[in-house]
């Protein structure tokens, strides 16, 4: 498949667009990386150190923290109660036990703990730098630029590099998977597209194995084939050798639950959420009141303190599944209601309060932040048909896949609630590239164009 060759700085400049920055920008790179890396720390940073520990751990921690520390101490797997894991997939775990080895720490203690989330914090702020460098390569310097400060800014975002859960790690590997799909798809040898192809299989691996969506696998395969191109020579190589070496780790996962629980699936979460967080949101809605909901989710028993794990999960689907066929329309209002909600949500608890920040109108104050957002990336969204923008590395391709699989990967949040924000952490990728682009076509809006002079020389 050809490929433009103009590059998002030539587009730029000749259009008269911002020349002298887009040209700055350009010619310094490691300077504008290292503008982005701060800009990523600093926010990160205030949020973690200013809070007390206590304060940023949430109920579900303990859950991450007990697997990481047996792992430490036993070379072994296992949940608080000395039982195999099968809820929680290894991601995150391993990822604090690399650091509580690199630290030498433990999450066991109170400064051990403070150690390590400050150290993934600094680690975790890369995420924006890898945005930034993949924003380089489909958008003009100006708002490639615009874009990636406003995810480094993002109060959201930056709280959840500091929390011990799963969401900081999670956006810093979706923003290092899709530009790896960027590289492979500017790759200029099948060779180089297959190398790149593996390190994509294993980034959506590690993706699926920090938060278990297995159909994660095939969203990211459908978009390297996308992004690489379906007639494109190799294309089939890169599809096969991606998605081996994205299923390997899964199965060599599922394989081991099978093993020490007898539980041959990637996760029993998938279960729970259906059960007890749509299941009682739905009987909930059924009863008349949706705020019974969490009154119907403490009364159901949990079938895991009677039966093995594999049992369990079967039971939990059953009882699902009954629910949902009583109720199919009740079923959808409660699955997009979950959904609309943790897309608006300002969340001013998760965000300030950790830090303890809150103060008296802080939740209109973060919805208008966010509303904000969302209106100059609609701005941003309907600006990627100009030319200018358009031309720059197949912008508008580019922001679409990128937007398709943050709303995808939104979208499977519906079978739960009460988590706000949490739960749209991809939506912190794609809203800040659009709104990046809107940002600055309202800023050039009132420029005028500068008029082309005559060539007197003829």
């Amino acid at each position: 498949m050809a490929k433009n060759c103009k590059s998002p700085e030539q587009s730029d400049e000749q259009n008269g667009r911002c020349p002298g920055l887009s040209t700055w920008l350009r010619d310094h790179v490691w300077l504008a990386t290292l503008i982005v890396l701060i800009a990523s720390l600093v926010p990160r940073l205030f949020l973690t150190l200013w809070a007390a520990t206590q304060d940023l751990i949430y109920p579900d921690s303990g859950s991450y923290f007990a697997p990481a520390v047996n792992l430490l101490k036993h070379g072994a797997y296992l949940n608080e109660r000395q039982e195999p894991e099968v809820g929680r997939t290894p991601g995150y775990p391993v990822f604090l036990l690399g650091i509580m080895v690199l630290t030498g720490k433990s999450v066991s203690t109170h400064d051990g703990l403070r150690t390590i989330l400050v150290v993934q914090t600094v680690i975790l702020s890369w995420g924006v730098v890898f945005l930034y460098w993949l924003a380089r390569r489909i958008l003009p310097p100006v708002m490639a630029l615009a874009g990636t400060l406003l995810a480094a800014f993002s109060p959201w975002g930056a709280v959840a590099a500091g929390l011990p859960l799963t969401e900081g790690l999670f956006i810093f590997l979706l923003s290092l998977l899709f530009l790896m799909i960027k590289l492979v798809e500017d790759s200029t040898s099948i060779k180089q597209a297959l190398r790149g192809s593996v390190v994509v299989g294993l980034l959506t691996a590690a993706v699926i194995l920090v938060r278990p969506l297995w159909p994660f696998l095939l969203v990211a395969a459908g978009a390297l084939g996308l992004r690489y191109g379906l007639r494109r020579k190799g294309v089939g190589l890169v599809l096969a050798s991606m998605l081996v070496c994205a299923t390997l780790p899964i199965t060599l996962w599922v394989v081991h639950n099978g093993q020490k629980a007898h539980f041959y699936t990637l996760s029993d979460t998938a279960g729970k959420a259906a059960w007890w967080m749509l299941g009682s949101r739905v009987l909930a809605e059924a009863s008349g009141s949706d705020a019974r909901r969490w009154e119907f989710y403490h009364a159901f028993e949990d079938p895991s303190r009677i039966l093995p794990a594999r049992e369990a999960n079967d039971e939990r689907w059953r009882r699902a599944k009954n629910i949902f066929s009583e109720h199919p329309f009740l079923t959808f209002y409660s699955f997009s209601r979950s959904v609309a909600e943790h897309v608006v949500h300002p969340s001013p608890i998760i965000v300030l309060g950790p830090a303890r920040l809150n103060f008296p109108g802080d939740y209109w104050v973060l919805a208008g932040l966010w509303g904000g957002y969302g209106a100059l990336a609609l701005v941003g969204w309907r600006g990627t048909s100009d030319h200018v923008v358009s031309v720059a590395g197949g912008a508008r391709g580019w922001l679409l896949t990128i937007l398709a699989v943050c709303l995808f990967l939104t979208l499977l949040s519906g079978v739960s609630y009460g988590g706000g924000s949490r739960f749209r952490v991809p939506l912190e990728i794609a809203v800040p590239l659009l709104a990046g682009v809107g940002l600055v076509r309202i800023c050039r809006y009132h420029k005028p164009a500068r008029i082309a002079q005559p060539d007197t020389t003829k």
